[in-house]
């Protein structure tokens, strides 16, 4: 009976950790893709909220513009730095999930890095420029 008990578990504890054990890469490419998605949406939330907030300084919002589509382009090319173009299959078949990956990383350092202009900088820095002081 005891010896039952524990082959009980043992079946029981193996059912329930199959669905914790590995997706199909296919499915992780997938999730890191949709998790881009949301850090492009964060990043374009960020950008659309300060044009906005700054939309009566067109000389800043003119320079915010030229800035975001060259920093695009910087992160494009650093996705292609870092992943050139090989043959077909040469970074196996988590490239596309490494990519993304990537991509995320850079999209959330640069929404952070706007998000600056947002919350402002501390009333007496000299060096604020065009970010607003905290009130």
């Amino acid at each position: 009976m005891k010896l039952l008990a524990y082959y009980l578990i043992y079946v029981l504890f193996l059912l329930l950790s199959a669905n914790s054990f590995g997706q199909s890469q296919s499915a992780m490419n997938t999730a890191q893709a949709a998790t881009l998605q949301q850090a492009d949406k964060a990043l374009n939330d960020v950008y659309q909220t300060i044009i906005t907030q700054y939309r009566s300084d067109p000389k800043f919002i003119k320079n915010l513009k030229v800035a975001q589509r060259i920093w695009v382009q910087l992160r494009d090319a650093d996705v292609k730095m870092k992943y050139p173009n090989r043959p077909e299959g040469y970074y196996g078949s988590v490239q596309p999930m490494c990519e993304a990956n990537y991509r995320t990383e850079l999209t959330r350092q640069r929404t952070k890095m706007l998000t600056g202009w947002l919350t402002g900088i501390k009333e007496g820095d000299v060096c604020a420029g065009s970010v607003k002081t905290k009130n």
